[in-house]
């Protein structure tokens, strides 16, 4: 329906712009018919005007041209005014945005007539600006955060390095120093991963390496490399998975499984419960991940699937911030979603929906 009432409107502007310029052209031919039938019925010849009040073929031939050039000014003033003057605004505010301003905003005229097809092409180019300042910000955001990420465990790694090398320490103190190069260590190198694989991610627009797999066994195995890496804690993992089967990029959705399962073991208390859940419905399949650790609120709720972001400073070594971000892309790759249900001392259940 609103298709063809913006097609009935772009017939009506068309028959309307056409009726003007028809109705330009008739006045012009029958001014010159008129002034053809004066000069024929006195009897005119070549001259210009005489001394008793009658036009010659040459004074109506410049009375006609004199006319025509005033339309033809006015036709001119109207499209510049029309046409040329917008168009002229969207150039200087495409200048501006190639020169870095993202701030920079297209308003048309309050006064006079601006077509429709204008009206629209400089919305479209507001907010393409403003797409484009959001990603400079984003872009600002994330070589900040970044930076930040990989210099405190490159810091932590030099300093006791450097205890290491300068002091006679005690066995105990040189395996806790060692500990913590090895596990900064292990941070870094998880940062990297977690980067390229959000940066593959982030460039790509379709899957082409989908095939199909049975979900419920790559769940099932995701389990067993968390439990494992996660055993000094003495977690339980409860699981309960409906044999399914889905299509996909294998990695891709280990790289979900891996980074849920591996915040709820981080966030869970010593000796908590992690569960893992697989029900098929009828158009969807629904992956639960719930652990009983502290919650969140509604604020950290907002912000936890953004980049670097980390609502729990308390665990900020063992964690970038990137997962969440990365497991979100991920899933809308595939067309599917991720929602979180939490609250302060709740714990959290993630919700996986991947369409089928």
């Amino acid at each position: 329906m609103k298709k063809i009432a913006e097609r009935m409107r772009d017939c009506i502007e068309t028959l309307s712009l056409s009726a003007l310029l028809v109705i330009n052209l008739s006045l012009i031919v029958l001014m010159m018919l008129g002034l053809c039938t004066v000069m024929v019925v006195t009897g005119a010849d070549g001259g210009f005007i005489y001394h008793d009040g009658r036009v010659g073929i040459w004074g109506a031939l410049c009375f006609i041209y004199a006319v025509c050039s005033l339309i033809a000014v006015s036709m001119v003033v109207m499209m510049r005014i029309t046409f040329i003057h917008p168009i002229q605004r969207v150039i200087d505010a495409m200048r501006e945005l190639a020169n870095g301003n993202f701030s920079v905003r297209v308003n048309h005229a309050e006064h006079g007539y601006t077509p429709r097809e204008m009206l629209e092409f400089e919305q479209s180019f507001n907010k393409a600006a403003q797409e484009l300042g959001g990603t400079e910000i984003l872009r600002k955001d994330f070589i900040n955060n970044f930076s930040h990420e990989f210099k405190t465990p490159i810091v932590s790694i030099s300093g006791f390095a450097d205890l290491l090398l300068e002091e006679q320490l005690p066995p105990e103190d040189q395996k806790e120093y060692l500990t913590i190069i090895r596990d900064e260590s292990r941070r870094l190198a998880d940062l990297a991963t977690n980067i390229l694989t959000l940066n593959r991610v982030e460039s790509q627009t379709i899957l082409t390496d989908k095939t199909s797999f049975p979900l419920d066994e790559q769940l099932r195995q995701s389990v067993l490399v968390t439990q494992q890496k996660w055993r000094q804690k003495n977690l339980e993992f409860a699981a309960d998975f409906t044999p399914a089967e889905y299509t996909g990029s294998e990695g891709l959705m280990k790289e979900v499984w891996l980074n849920l399962l591996d915040n709820a073991a981080k966030f869970s208390p010593e000796g908590g419960t992690v569960a893992m859940t697989l029900r098929k419905e009828k158009s969807a399949l629904m992956i639960s991940v719930t652990d009983q650790g502290e919650g969140m609120g509604a604020e950290t709720q907002a912000h936890i699937f953004e980049q670097f972001y980390q609502g729990d400073t308390s665990h900020t070594t063992q964690g970038n911030g990137l997962g969440l971000a990365m497991v979100k892309k991920v899933l809308e790759l595939h067309g599917g979603s991720i929602q979180v249900d939490s609250a302060p001392g709740q714990g959290s259940c993630f919700t996986v929906t991947l369409p089928i």
